[in-house]
């Protein structure tokens, strides 16, 4: 993979959600220390240390958000509480001093108005936070148990339906012959016999894909091709419907791999039959797109139309109008076997035709359905274990690099100065958390390339000696001193000490070592559960 493709690998990421968090952690935090008098160290540590912490704490953890492997609507449901809480808070805040008067706010404790504002909101940022997680959570949930009673509503119908009615005409076409002697009658039973016989074959086929949950079944694909799925799927439906032309108008060449099963041949073969089963179709049209990734089918054709109700199924989800003949058991089936590749189906009616556009995630990218909740083909991100892996690196590495940086040029304090106070246990609390993000960053940057390469221990210390160096040159040498000079410190641009590079390397040595050898343990258990 090469740098580009990397780039835009882990900008498409990064949710928008999590760096919004992230921004206003930052933002409220800013002003924490710089507003909080520091005569008093026990004023000092609740007014100012541990509003501190807590708010930059928040920070990092939107930018694991942002990169981590949720879905965008988890992500924009949490940001968006955060936002609640800090803007909630806001408006008691200032209702109290408004209500209290300004200089009686300031005599209290002798902390400044500013300061309670500021760490009112961030306890109000976190308050909200909590509540938007547990409200991202339960909506994940609440899909999961709508999926699973899809499922079993489905199975059921697949049991009652198709193989009941299958074994009573077996039966009724056995009871004609029983007392006849007629070879060609014999010839149609034994061949209505086995078409109904290969019905109940692929609908118990058909029940250990639809009984698995689907966070199961999701750990149950592999990668098939699209095309060879769409030319059995044709083959079965032109057998059966002889009188229709299906026609493939437009297909990329070679193979394009996507995440599947049987099923998907099964839900193809669906949504044809659904277009070929119209008494008013003549033609159906297929059309095939790739990108980079996910892989479209496009399937067109002159019929009727959808009903209102097979509209709701295909892109809103399962309904419970299971035994509506007229909706169809197929449907059903198409809608959840999308829901298993976190896939999306659309449907349009232009020009007396009907379109309807399956989506599904290829397998040829480092996507891979259940990464993300919902229904997102966008799936994206690194995984929690894998976050919680780069966190812990990434504060010894910090304590590491501060040392080392303390001692060769005392540079903890400085980084304190960032944020307005010189005192050292700031310089270490806002070091190491500039260590947890740029530590994040850098388990995003691993996500983004191929897994062979991932899982290279010298791919991994190439990567981590690199975003050190990186850091050195444009984070320490550059973004740190105009920082610097903003809050009225002189500093040198840039600043490229030999042994902040020391430092720096030290961290990015450490952070490397140590993220690998966490999630080679890691997956050691996983592969120790599983055997």
């Amino acid at each position: 993979m090469d740098r580009d493709h990397a780039v835009s690998a882990l900008v498409r990421r990064v949710s928008v959600g999590g760096l919004v968090i992230s921004l206003l952690g930052f933002t409220l935090t800013r002003f924490t220390v710089t507003l909080t008098l520091d005569g008093d160290p026990l004023r000092f540590v609740v007014a100012g240390l541990l509003p501190l912490t807590l708010g930059l704490g928040l920070s990092a953890f939107g930018i694991a958000l942002a990169i981590g492997s949720v879905g965008r609507e988890y992500a924009r449901t949490t940001a968006v509480w955060t936002v609640v809480g800090a803007g909630a808070m806001l408006v008691l805040v200032v209702l109290t001093i408004v209500g209290a008067g300004i200089d009686q706010m300031g005599q209290m404790g002798g902390v400044t108005p500013g300061a309670y504002l500021s760490n009112f909101l961030i306890g109000g940022a976190i308050g909200g936070a909590l509540t938007g997680l547990y409200a991202a959570e339960n909506r994940k949930q609440r899909i999961a148990l709508r999926q699973q009673t899809d499922r079993l509503a489905v199975l059921n119908r697949s049991l009652r339906d198709r193989v009941l009615n299958a074994v009573l005409a077996i039966d009724g076409q056995m009871s004609v012959v029983a007392d006849r002697d007629d070879p060609q009658l014999y010839q149609q039973v034994a061949s209505t016999v086995r078409d109904q016989a290969d019905t109940i074959q692929r609908t118990v086929e058909d029940v250990k894909y639809l009984a698995r949950s689907t966070a199961d079944a999701q750990k149950h694909l592999d990668a098939i091709d699209l095309t060879q799925a769409l030319e059995e799927a044709i083959a079965s439906v032109e057998a059966e419907y002889p009188d229709v032309e299906i026609e493939v108008t437009d297909r990329p060449d070679g193979e394009i791999a996507v995440w599947g099963n049987v099923m998907l041949e099964r839900a193809i073969e669906h949504v044809l039959a659904r277009a070929a089963d119209d008494e008013a179709t003549t033609r159906v049209r297929i059309a095939v797109e790739s990108t980079a990734r996910t892989a479209r089918l496009r399937v067109t054709d002159d019929g009727e139309g959808l009903s209102p109700a097979q509209r709701r199924i295909l892109e809103g989800g399962a309904s419970g109008e299971y035994d509506d003949p007229s909706v169809g058991f197929g449907l059903n089936v198409v809608r959840l076997v999308t829901d298993t590749l976190d896939g999306n189906i659309t449907c349009a009616e232009t020009n007396g035709e009907t379109t309807v556009e399956v989506e599904a995630p290829r397998a040829d990218t480092d996507t891979r359905p259940g990464q993300a909740s919902g229904t997102d083909v966008r799936a994206y991100g690194v995984p929690t274990t894998d976050l919680g892996i780069a966190v812990g690196a990434a504060i010894l590495a910090g304590v590491a690099m501060g040392l080392v940086g303390q001692a060769t040029s005392g540079v903890v304090p400085i980084i304190g100065a960032l944020y307005g106070n010189t005192n050292a246990l700031v310089g270490w609390v806002t070091h190491e958390f500039h260590s947890v993000v740029f530590g994040l960053v850098f388990a995003g940057i691993l996500a983004t390339v191929p897994e062979g390469y991932a899982e290279d221990w010298r791919w991994c210390l190439a990567t981590g000696l690199g975003w050190a160096f990186t850091l050195w040159l444009v984070a320490s040498g550059i973004v740190m001193p105009l920082w610097l000079e903003l809050v009225g410190i002189p500093a040198v641009v840039p600043s490229l000490s030999p042994w902040g590079l020391l430092s720096h390397l030290v961290w990015g040595l450490t952070l490397s070592v140590l993220y690998m050898g966490g999630t080679m343990v890691l997956d050691r258990r996983g592969l120790a559960k599983s055997g």
